[in-house]
């Protein structure tokens, strides 16, 4: 036992150390079946311990407590294994100090990494029948839990190698996953500092993309903003792609100039730049004299959608992280996260039953780019006003949700170029809170420069031209939140064999919109909705 090993240490006279990796690494030596005693271990992480095949661990009581504090960009992996095989953990508790922006003191760095248990593989066989059951966790900052089979990194869709039967049951995950700030969280303190507390915008100024910023000036009459442009100037924009868009930031600016709302510039020089509303559009003449304070933020992508991560994170996300696996079974979990709450990736043969999120800062439920075969059911998903309650990602395949309950999500349901698609008899609960004009839930859009308008349920394209389909959403009950926009549902261009049928929409009058383009499109008896068809954007609705 722990305790009997440290008082065999005092009595020979050696001073016991902090950090009980020594301890853990002779424990595991052992192999087979291994018994780690009730007890709190300090793990540094300065190495990850070793994890092989044909073991299993018995940890229940047993606390792994990382340091206090954690300096910028720290990485730590507590256990890790290569290519392993017949592999069991039971029980154990992680416990960090995750990066929480509701506190107003941290110990740990909001890009510190640090992950529990990582398996990941070399070759074909390499890692399989794998099974995690009971382990808990609290305030992690990266996945508890990690799987990976051999993938590339520069083609998204392909496993060379995959992990093969990896079941997560009955874990207790809580606010664990690497942290994330959310899309404009840091731009919307810096654009309206006066809506938050002061200790709130000295945090964002600290750690906003103030190297996209520059201090403006702009007179009553003229179209120049005044600004130091000869260090990586700002160029014209040649598109209305974000990246070649800016904001303005403080609160004394010219009349006809809005905080938030994005321009683009049709003419730079080392002096100065002129905007317009569109790009090559027609410059801006101000009414009034912009202040002390006045500023411009530009590339929308850095400053607002990229800056959804913290600078300098690890990879990884969610409190579990599985990627490049097949035959995958998570069962009877509970999961929150300060950031995405659980990451499947480039898997098929997925189960998702049973499990509850009780809250997520960003995602809820995240099924990633390119899965095949995967049934999520039975699921309650809170989202607790934290982005998308459903991401259905980047083309996957024979998708299938039935009987769950989302609700409280911050950007409704996205589903992105699926293809055999079924949605049935499930309930979804005010899932657009970041439409809300409250500061602190909702979040201003960067296209308008006021409150989001993201629908309930929305299906999208990546790739423009592309084709999504057959899609079916049936028999399932929307309770739309009071910021949730007329148009509810949404759908891309070019989808086909689509069947919208038997929904019950309540609280208030609903549309569903259906890009013309979409082929064989069945829209009807949808209670509380009506139907139109309009052009509706490919990726609308994407941040």
């Amino acid at each position: 036992m722990k305790t009997l090993f440290y008082l065999g240490a005092l009595l020979i006279g050696t001073s016991v150390l902090a950090d009980d990796t020594a301890f853990l690494t002779r424990l595991l030596a052992k192999g087979g079946v291994i018994t780690i005693p009730p007890g709190d271990y300090r793990l540094d992480g300065a190495r990850p311990l070793t994890l092989g095949s044909n073991m299993t661990i018995i940890a229940h009581g047993a606390r792994f407590n990382l340091p206090e504090k954690l300096p910028d960009q720290a990485r730590v992996v507590l256990f890790a294994g290569v290519n392993v095989e017949h592999f069991a953990w039971h029980g154990g508790e992680f416990i960090g100090h995750v990066f929480d922006p509701a506190q107003k003191e941290n110990s740990w760095e909001p890009n510190a990494s640090t992950k529990g248990i990582e398996i990941t593989t070399t070759k074909e066989g390499g890692t399989h029948d794998l099974l995690f059951r009971d382990v808990k966790s609290k305030d992690m900052a990266g996945a508890v839990i990690g799987v990976h089979g051999l993938y590339a990194k520069s083609k998204e869709s392909e496993v060379s190698a995959p992990a093969e039967r990896v079941a997560v049951e009955s874990c207790t995950l809580l606010r664990s996953g690497r942290f994330m700030w959310d899309y404009g969280y840091l731009w919307q303190i810096m654009t309206w500092p006066e809506s938050y507390e002061p200790w709130e915008v000295e945090r964002a100024k600290r750690y906003f993309r103030t190297d996209l910023t520059r201090d403006v000036k702009m007179e009553d009459g003229d179209d120049r903003i005044f600004l130091e442009n000869r260090t990586r100037p700002i160029p014209v924009s040649q598109t209305d792609e974000p990246k070649e868009a800016l904001t303005f930031l403080g609160t004394n600016l010219p009349q006809n100039i809005e905080r938030g709302r994005q321009y683009f510039v049709v003419e730079s020089t080392p002096e100065f730049i002129k905007i317009a509303n569109t790009p090559k559009g027609e410059s801006i003449r101000f009414v009034g004299t912009s202040g002390e304070g006045a500023a411009l933020a530009f590339n929308i992508s850095g400053t607002y959608l990229g800056a959804y991560a913290p600078t300098g994170s690890g990879p990884g996300k969610g409190a579990f992280d599985i990627v490049g696996a097949r035959d995958v079974r998570v069962t009877g979990c509970q999961l929150s996260a300060i950031g995405d709450t659980m990451h499947i990736q480039r898997c098929r043969n997925v189960v998702f039953a049973n499990n509850h999120i009780l809250g997520s800062r960003m995602g809820a439920f995240f099924l990633a780019e390119y899965c095949q075969n995967a049934t999520i059911t039975g699921n309650l998903v809170d989202g607790t006003n934290g982005s998308r309650v459903i991401s259905v990602e980047k083309s996957c395949t024979d998708v299938t949700m039935t009987g769950n309950t989302f609700r409280n999500g911050g950007r409704g349901a996205w589903i992105n170029q699926p293809v055999n698609f079924i949605m049935t008899g499930n309930v979804f609960i005010n899932n657009t809170t970041k439409n809300e004009a409250d500061m602190r839930r909702g979040r201003i859009a960067y296209r308008t420069g006021k409150p989001g308008q993201f629908p309930e349920l929305y299906f999208t394209l990546y790739e423009p031209g592309a084709t999504y389909g057959p899609a079916i959403v049936r028999d399932n009950i929307f309770i739309l939140g009071e910021s949730a926009p007329d148009e509810a549902v949404t759908f891309a261009p070019n989808g086909h064999d689509i069947q919208f049928t038997g929904n019950i929409f309540q609280t208030k009058p609903a549309t569903i919109v259906v890009d013309p383009t979409c082929k064989n499109a069945l829209i009807e008896n949808n209670q509380g909705a009506t139907t139109v068809q309009k052009p509706v954007d490919f990726n609308h609705g994407r941040r």
